[in-house]
Formats: structure tokens, C-alpha cells, sequence
């Protein structure tokens, strides 16, 4: 796999501006959209402002983020001066690193597995998926990893791989208001129309992994395979070896797509798949789901148990940018967390832990006036007057994240767990200002554009080989 070379791309200062109030965390006076004035004949006086969270528009962005797209294939990104590099690095809170070292000084002859679950930031898988390339160009490929069926299920899926099917599904979201069938460790469940269906599992082709040898099919319920073929259609020869949340198809030679053909008894759902090459190097699974919260985990139940047949060495819970909109409660949060950690930490006892924090971001804000208009007076009358309320909408500073960052910072200092402060790394206070004016952030001002992620994902490398590196000392 080569390593290219990456540019972040600056755009004019002056493009997107952001006005200084919004720094303070009050609303900013550039509005997103604007009632139009009053017309010649109206003469507008103000009267009241009321300005509040517009959280419905938070919320529909949210879980359905839009990211610009941009150069993907780039890995050696610049680091712009507002990104606090002195502050890239794990924070260890008194864990004991030193295995994970020891894991990955033997990756040359056993897998190195990291699992690292969180919300939209991590679905679409660019800055999980840049952490993934460079670790693997350092340490070597294992394979894809986990893939979920999520444009099955109706959202959007990270590019280089494929889940599909010609069939028809019923899925579930994490995010459903109701579950009507039973939802894995992905947060996203797909149970079969019919008794007789297939799907097709692999990598794209403008993809670099190697081809795999095996697959796990991750699932509950009944699931029994009949035939694996390439997508022409010819055969593979292959072996299933059934357990009793997955399946594992481990085949006779390597392949880039497989086609699985299997019967169920109406009562299978499926969560997702591992693509191994079932050789050394790097794992890098990512879960990721929209809208999720620490509280939206917990919710499954079973995510401990459900990432135990991935071995991981290390598990990253990325989680707190939608607990921030909306009422937030310090002491409840802190629960949730709690609450995960113990649930992942129960099933997995070897495994490291890390949490990461969120950085700045804005939430939207409508500014309502309620303004006397007067009519055009008409002849020989007295001019009349009417109160008409006329709304802006703009973004402010998201004021509730600094405290859920200090709670997870709080949280691992009590707990001996490490922490990866992201708000601090990304630039501290203030920070979204920047990303904005640098072309970082997408429109919502909460997820990033494409280039945002890579250099997130560069810097989230970089912490980690740091942290490999000082275990010498």
C-alpha cells in the first residue's frame, strides 16, 4: 500500500468568515436564512427578540449528516497552527500501555485488533478509515474488518466496501424509536423478507486490501449457508464453521467479493461481517452510528460480548457530541459512561480502553422578533399597525460542550482510564472558528468535511504511535 502524499485545502478567509460574537458562544450575525424586510409601504419597529436552540434542525443533521466530498486517497497532511500539537497524546491516567506495545511489536506474527465505536463522525469511516491505512501501512493489512449493512438499512455506508443485497430486508436502526427485532454490537439489524435469500460481501474495486480468505457473519437466530460464489456466479469452495452469534465462512483461496446464498427459519437477523485475510498485521474495526449517544449503546445491551469474537486490544469510545444537544446533566452522562465501559470491560478484561473527547461545535439558533408593521395608511385615515414575528437563523458556540468534555476527562482520571482530549488537540476554545474559516467543517458546523476528517484522523495516528513510542521510555 503507498503512502501519498495529503494537502489540506485552505479556503479564502474571507468565504466563510465567522463573525466574532459567535467565539463568545452567542449567536452568530450571519444568518443561515432570513425573513425578507419589511416591503416600502411597512415601517418596521421592534418590539421583543427571543432567540433558542432550533433542535429539530439539530437533530435531523445530526442523523443525517451531509460531508463534502474531497481528496480521500491523501495521508500526509500539514498540520495548521491552530491545532494544539503539543497537546497530541494519550493521556494515560495510570494504564498500563505496554501490552498494547507488546501487541503490536508482534503484529508481524499475530493480528493487532483495535475496535473504535462512536457516533456519525465514526459511520462514515474517513477519519477511523485514515487511522486505518496509516497503522496499516505501518504494520501491515489484516483485512477490511467490520462491515456493516447500513445502505441496507437505509443510511450511509463508508465507500470502500460493499454489503448488498437483491433481496428485500427489514431493518433497524440504533436509532429507532422502537425495535422490533433484536439489534447487535453495529447498532443495526437486518432480518430477511423471505426464508430463501443471499447477499454479497467484499471491497470495492478501487480499494488496496488484499483479498480475504474468511468472513464472519455476525447474527442471532438461524442461519444456515448453502452456497458461496463469486458475483459472476461460479463457485467457491468453502467451509462454514457455525457458533452461536456468528458464522465464519473460511474459504479455499482469497477473493475481493463473495456472493452467500443461505436459508433461515424466520427468525434471523443480521448485524454485519469481518473480512480477514487471516494473516498479520492490523485490524481497525469502526462502529459507527448517527445520532448515538453513550445512553443509545447501553441500549443494546450486549456490545461487550458482541466485539469479543473481534479480540480487540484496544477499544475507542469516540461518544458526546449528541449528548449536547438538549438538556445536559453532568452526573447522568457520567453514568452512561460508566455504564458502557463496564458493560465492554466485563466481556473484554484484556482489553484497553480509551475514550476520546468531542471538540467545539455550533448548534443552530432561531432569533425571533416580534415587530410592529404599519400598514400603508390609507387616504384620509390614520395609519393602522399590526405585530408580525420575523425569524433569522444562525449558530452559536454549542456551550454544553466544554462540560461534557471535562466530565469524560473527569471520568477517566477516576476511573485509571485513559483519555484522548480532541477538544484540546483540535484547537481548545474556540477552535470551530478556525475549522470553519479553514474549510473544516461541513455547513451544519457540527461534522467535517472530508479533509476535516482525514486530519483527524491523522492526528488520532499520530497519538497512538506516540503512545507506542513512550512505553520505551
Amino acid at each position: 500500500m503507498k503512502k501519498l502524499p495529503i494537502h489540506v485545502i485552505f479556503l479564502p478567509l474571507v468565504a466563510v468568515l465567522l463573525p466574532t460574537p459567535a467565539l463568545a458562544g452567542q449567536p452568530s450575525n450571519v444568518p443561515e436564512t432570513q425573513v425578507p424586510v419589511s416591503s416600502p409601504e411597512e415601517i418596521v419597529e421592534e418590539t421583543e427578540e427571543v432567540t433558542e436552540s432550533d433542535d429539530e434542525h439539530d437533530l435531523s443533521v445530526r442523523i443525517n449528516p451531509v460531508t463534502i466530498p474531497g481528496e480521500a486517497d491523501d495521508i500526509d497532511i500539514p498540520v495548521p497552527f491552530f491545532i494544539h500539537s503539543n497537546a497530541n497524546h494519550i493521556i494515560y491516567n495510570g494504564a498500563d500501555w505496554s501490552k498494547l506495545r507488546e501487541a503490536f511489536i508482534s503484529s508481524n506474527s499475530s493480528p493487532v485488533s483495535i475496535v473504535h465505536i462512536g457516533d456519525s463522525h465514526i459511520q462514515a469511516d474517513i477519519s477511523t478509515g485514515t487511522t486505518r491505512e496509516l497503522l496499516q501501512y505501518d504494520f501491515g493489512n489484516a483485512g477490511r474488518g467490520l462491515i456493516a449493512p447500513l445502505k441496507i438499512s437505509g443510511t450511509n455506508e463508508p465507500r470502500d466496501y460493499v454489503f448488498q443485497s437483491r433481496n428485500s430486508w427489514n431493518p433497524v436502526k440504533l436509532m429507532s424509536p422502537s425495535w422490533r427485532q433484536t439489534v447487535g454490537f453495529t447498532g443495526t439489524s437486518i432480518r430477511p423478507s423471505s426464508n430463501t435469500s443471499e447477499f454479497t460481501l467484499g471491497t470495492v474495486d478501487t480499494d488496496d486490501y488484499n483479498p480475504f480468505t474468511s468472513a464472519t457473519i455476525f447474527h442471532n437466530g438461524k442461519f444456515t449457508i448453502k452456497e458461496v460464489t463469486t458475483p459472476e456466479g461460479n463457485p467457491i469452495d468453502y467451509r462454514a464453521i457455525p457458533s452461536r452469534d456468528y458464522t465464519q465462512i473460511i474459504m479455499a483461496s482469497g477473493a475481493t467479493k463473495i456472493n452467500v446464498k443461505f436459508t433461515s427459519a424466520g427468525d434471523l437477523t443480521v448485524f454485519g461481517a469481518s473480512l480477514s485475510g487471516d494473516r498479520p498485521g492490523v485490524f481497525y474495526h469502526a462502529i459507527g452510528n448517527n445520532g448515538a449517544t453513550y445512553d443509545t449503546y447501553n441500549r443494546i445491551g450486549t456490545v461487550g460480548t458482541g466485539i469479543l469474537p473481534l479480540r480487540p486490544n484496544l477499544i475507542i469510545l469516540s461518544l458526546g457530541t449528541n449528548e449536547a444537544f438538549g438538556k445536559f446533566d453532568s452526573n447522568s452522562f457520567t453514568r452512561s459512561i460508566d455504564r458502557l465501559v463496564k458493560n465492554v470491560r466485563a466481556a473484554n478484561p484484556e482489553a484497553l480502553i480509551l475514550l476520546t473527547t468531542p471538540m467545539e461545535c455550533h448548534r443552530s439558533v432561531t432569533t425571533t422578533k416580534k415587530v410592529r408593521v404599519r400598514n400603508k395608511a390609507r387616504k384620509g385615515k390614520k395609519a393602522t399597525y399590526r405585530t408580525v414575528n420575523k425569524s433569522t437563523k444562525s449558530y452559536a458556540v454549542n456551550r454544553n460542550i466544554a462540560p461534557i468534555r471535562q466530565a469524560i476527562m473527569n471520568y477517566g482520571k477516576e476511573n485509571g482510564i485513559a483519555v484522548y482530549d480532541w477538544y484540546e488537540v483540535a484547537g481548545g476554545t474556540g477552535a470551530s472558528a478556525h475549522w470553519i474559516t479553514n474549510g473544516l467543517f461541513a455547513k451544519d458546523r457540527v461534522h467535517h468535511t472530508q479533509q476535516g476528517y482525514n486530519l483527524e484522523g491523522r492526528l488520532v495516528y499520530d497519538a497512538i504511535m506516540d503512545a507506542l513510542r513512550e512505553q520505551v521510555k
